[in-house]
């Protein structure tokens, strides 16, 4: 689109827009798939692996949602044999197939691999730096399609004007979801940051943790927490130990954390 005349004069403002609206499409939504499938299946499965395959399979579906939906539409507007090829006419550019194919290839082994990976770390161990996922997913999403047209077309695939300012906008709406990602989450993110309110234990719960200390919206709570703390020095105490917890018989908590649990 960018490269057709129409992309770099009157419909420069709808090419941008498009190319943002894309980016959260084909970069965002999938990451937090990959992270929300595992939840899924540990709070409504009972953390079993062979659901995982149900899940994948899922997904498999939703990559096909575009050509079903058209069948539906179809049907819904009751076309006939003769308007059926004028109405689903789409004229691909010659790179567009290897960039599809790449592009759910890259989709396909991510889920996969990252479902079952996060899955399986759930069962050993529970922490709230797995949020960190989130962003790490979106940053090789966005690479990997962004890295595709170059590597496949070299300069040719950037357009003159049109071309560099679509990739900025893909780009730039990447940078806006993970400094709000980051910020809305910050006190979940970073150990400390948010403490006492947000204890330090949370991120290395031992193996009875008492229950979360934020109630309600705990994102919204947090984030009101987070501003509180903005211009205040840094907490002396994080808070790493659970109330009623103690060395002898509570669960023991990694070593490195503080200079409580060394003693």
């Amino acid at each position: 689109l960018a490269a057709r005349r129409e992309g770099g004069t009157y419909g420069y403002c709808s090419t941008l827009f498009y190319a943002s609206l894309i980016e959260i499409h084909s970069v965002i939504v999938p990451a937090y798939l990959v992270f929300l499938a595992p939840a899924i299946v540990m709070f409504g499965y009972d953390n079993a692996l062979h659901h995982v395959a149900k899940f994948f399979i899922i997904m498999q579906v939703i990559e096909a949602f575009n050509q079903n939906g058209l069948y539906f539409l179809l049907f819904a507007l009751c076309l006939d044999a003769d308007s059926i090829p004028e109405t689903t006419r789409f004229v691909a550019g010659r790179r567009a197939k290897t960039e599809t194919y790449s592009a759910k290839y890259i989709y396909t082994w991510v889920l996969l691999l990252g479902m079952w990976l996060l899955v399986v770390a759930l069962k050993f161990y529970f922490t709230m730096l797995f949020l960190w996922l989130i962003p790490l997913l979106v940053l090789i999403y966005g690479t990997a399609l962004h890295a595709y047209p170059y590597l496949f077309a070299g300069v040719a695939a950037c357009p003159p004007h049109s071309g560099p300012a679509v990739e900025m906008a893909g780009i730039c709406t990447l940078l806006a979801f993970l400094l709000v990602f980051c910020g809305y989450r910050a006190c979940w993110l970073f150990p400390c940051l948010c403490a006492p309110e947000v204890p330090g234990w949370i991120f290395f719960p031992p193996n009875e943790p008492p229950d979360n200390p934020i109630r309600g919206d705990v994102d919204l709570q947090a984030f009101r927490i987070l501003l509180d703390h903005l211009g205040k020095p840094w907490p002396e105490d994080c808070v790493w130990e659970p109330p009623g917890w103690t060395p002898v018989r509570g669960p023991r908590l990694p070593e490195v954390l503080c200079s409580k649990c060394q003693r």
